[in-house]
């Protein structure tokens, strides 16, 4: 997965947890990278709970090759504190798949379950490999703790594409589909396709704005 989101607080919330920031789509190697911060755990299959002020989770990712893209509030009930944080990886080559074996997580509390992020490559059409120059947009709309996202702005092979990695599921939706998805899965299987984001927008639902060669 190119793309990871960052979420928390930038405002320290109490004495004895003052910062707590998720972070959704990691890899296991980035995860064992990471060891040396306070951990909370899992609230999730693909989001992890570090401890530590935001700037200093996004400045370690940054050591790790991830760039900030785009970021917005996400405040929930009108608590202007929490902010997300859009970050993308570069690969030099096609995009690893990720092992199933387990990474160490020594760090993490007695007794918390261990998880493992999945790469899954999609099959690309090939009308989408071509490039004329000009840019094509799309946007992707869901809220952070979703699990289904909806996206709009797709031609028919990208819709069969996207359909086919998600269990064949889809739900039309009015100028675009829904999907049962993750936006973070969602976002890094578009990666995959050529899009790349360029903008967030949103509180408690987000709406990511993504761009490819056409």
């Amino acid at each position: 997965m190119p793309y990871i989101l960052v979420r928390g607080n930038l405002a320290a919330y109490g004495q004895r947890y003052p910062w707590r920031v998720l972070v959704s789509g990691l890899k296991a190697g980035d995860i064992e990278q990471l060891n040396r911060f306070a951990s909370g755990g899992y609230c999730d299959d693909c989001t992890i709970v570090y401890m530590q002020h935001p700037c200093v989770i996004l400045t370690a990712l940054e050591v790790l090759g991830y760039k900030v893209v785009a970021s917005s509030s996400t405040s929930v009930k009108q608590d202007y504190n929490e902010y997300m944080w859009t970050m993308r990886k570069e690969f030099a080559e096609p995009e690893p798949v990720v092992s199933l074996q387990k990474a160490s997580r020594d760090h993490l509390p007695a007794g918390e379950e261990e998880r493992n992020l999945v790469g899954i490559n999609m099959e690309i059409p090939a009308s989408l490999l071509m490039s004329s120059g000009s840019y094509a947009y799309i946007a992707v709309k869901a809220s952070i703790h979703a699990s289904d996202s909806a996206v709009f702005g797709l031609n028919d092979d990208e819709i069969k594409a996207l359909v086919k990695r998600f269990s064949d599921y889809k739900k039309e939706v009015v100028n675009g589909v829904l999907l049962k998805a993750s936006p973070i899965e969602v976002v890094n299987a578009l990666g995959q396709l050529g899009y790349r984001v360029v903008a967030t927008t949103g509180e408690t639902e987000v709406t990511w704005t993504m761009q490819r060669d056409v």
